[in-house]
């Protein structure tokens, strides 16, 4: 899978404009078989101790700030490759109260759906159907309506 360049601009306008934002960062890349191998990845804790790593990336800490000041999790997971399933965690657009963080070990591999957030004129409401992760899975083509796949590979890991 060939990877979009990274996130490029103020990261702050980019999340705003295109739902989503990724980041190399090795830090985080190591940290994810870290905490897996503590048996702390789905916890509470594990979830502490990565905040602290994501808030030290000064290209990220600004859009997380907002949403981990008041950290309120619903949904702590590990999720392994799950090719040709596409997951939401909302069907409302524009959702602005929430925020998904993959923590992505190294080699990581994802594909992301600009405009994903948006009902664009023409797109229709997006629907799914609730996974057994926590998550909505939607349709690839209800996605591809919305915008053109990102596909995205950190080698080092990152988020």
């Amino acid at each position: 899978m060939a990877s979009s360049p990274l996130c490029a601009g103020e990261p702050v306008d980019f999340y705003a404009n295109h739902g989503y934002i990724y980041e190399q960062d090795a830090t985080i890349g190591s940290l994810v078989p870290e905490l897996e191998k503590r048996g702390i990845a789905e916890s509470i804790d594990g979830l502490s101790i990565a905040k602290l790593r994501l808030l030290e990336n000064p290209r990220v800490r600004p859009i997380l700030d907002p949403y981990l000041d008041r950290l309120d999790v619903r949904l702590c997971t590990t999720l392994g490759p799950d090719p040709h399933h596409y997951f939401v965690l909302s069907l409302e657009p524009g959702q602005k109260d929430r925020i998904i963080v993959h923590l992505l070990s190294l080699g990581s591999q994802a594909e992301l759906t600009e405009n994903s957030h948006l009902d664009s004129p023409g797109s229709g409401r997006l629907t799914g159907a609730p996974a057994s992760n926590g998550f909505i899975e939607v349709p690839k083509p209800a996605l591809k309506q919305r915008g053109c796949p990102v596909p995205v590979q950190l080698e080092a890991g990152g988020l």
